[in-house]
């Protein structure tokens, strides 16, 4: 999750130093990472801190302090991960630290497995593919996702080497295979992209077989493998977003599944790259979140329908570290600041706010 090294708090990550409130001594923190229980109760923040949300009153029931590496959900909570310890929420119960592998934690999956994902970098570059690691009963399992994966996709540049293939991370699916997006990265020429596909895939974690979700997608000067990207499908694999920003503007695109081509592509202006990305169970709308560039480019959200019209948008001090919809419709925003906002749909009407 966050790439930093352990800082001790002045008491053990466990331990909560603070009240229980929707404000405290955490409010000058940051939150970089979250998720949402399987049951719906509880969000699940971390940063140099971390803090446990009742979805239903916006209150922060718990405050763990110390550096957080990691959260993952389960059915009925969390797990946050320091460098030292871990500790299970709610209830503060002290667990063993779990061996994460990779860069960042993308998941846990229903049977409790940890999903992560990593690549080396050398120079700026990418060197080798990337990997999945499945974390379960202690032991790491990674899965390098080479392009022979990827079939036609994968087979339409015979490079020798696989550090030009992009993969792009999403979201489990209702039946536990990870959504990806994968492509070779383009040449370009001002605006003038090389043509190269890409393709939507769904990662069965046990087997590895990378079955598609889509055909194989055209690259554009918008949208290529070569650009910053978050993507998300909803539970069924029915329905799939792209946010991508091409240096000029933020570019969202929603496909449908089987799909050659976007059904609809909304612009943006957006200074920061996009920071998070999800869909509604139902496909009606989606929300992007964007990493803020400094106080005259905040973190922004925008929630956009099927048809690509922006129905609700909010400025946020931070970068955005998370959007969730709800079974209710509903959208929960996490900011960088220690914010979470839960918003009605699709009137936009803020139900609670917790910071």
């Amino acid at each position: 999750m966050i790439r930093v090294f352990l800082v001790l708090a002045a008491c053990p990550l466990w331990v909560m130093c603070s009240g229980s409130s929707s404000r405290g001594g955490a409010a000058h923190g940051y939150w970089s990472e979250s998720c949402l229980s399987g049951d719906g109760r509880y969000l699940l923040a971390g940063g140099d801190h971390a803090g446990l949300v009742d979805l239903t009153t916006g209150k922060i029931v718990e405050r763990v302090p110390g550096m957080v590496k990691a959260v993952g959900c389960d059915e009925i909570g969390g797990v946050v991960v320091g460098y030292v310890t871990a500790v299970r929420l709610p209830g503060k119960t002290a667990t063993p630290v779990p061996p994460l592998s990779g860069d960042r934690v993308l998941a846990r999956a229903p049977g409790g497995a940890w999903i992560s994902e990593g690549r080396r970098i050398s120079g700026g570059r990418w060197r080798g593919p990337a990997s999945v690691f499945v974390l379960e009963k202690g032991s790491s399992r990674p899965m390098d996702l080479l392009p022979a994966r990827f079939g036609a996709v994968g087979a339409a540049r015979p490079l020798p080497t696989p550090d030009s293939f992009a993969v792009r991370f999403g979201n489990l699916l209702r039946d536990g295979r990870l959504v990806l997006a994968a492509g070779w990265q383009p040449s370009r020429s001002g605006r003038v992209v090389e043509d190269v596909p890409w393709a939507f895939f769904a990662l069965d974690l046990g087997t590895g077989e990378a079955a598609p979700l889509t055909l194989p997608l055209d690259s554009t000067a918008a949208m290529n493998q070569n650009l910053l990207q978050r993507i998300a499908a909803t539970p069924d694999a029915a329905h799939l977003v792209l946010a991508v920003h091409d240096g000029e503007q933020m570019s969202v695109a929603q496909f449908d599944q089987g799909a050659r081509r976007a059904s609809q592509v909304t612009s943006l202006a957006a200074q920061g790259s996009p920071s998070a990305a999800a869909i509604s169970d139902d496909g009606a709308f989606v929300a992007v979140g964007s990493e803020t560039r400094g106080r005259d480019a905040p973190g922004k959200v925008w929630v956009i329908d099927r048809a690509g019209k922006t129905v609700w948008t909010a400025e946020f001090e931070k970068t955005v570290a998370g959007v969730h919809f709800l079974s209710d419709g509903s959208l929960v925003v996490v900011a960088g600041e220690v914010k979470a906002v839960k918003v009605a749909l699709p009137a936009g009407a803020e139900t609670w706010r917790a910071e």
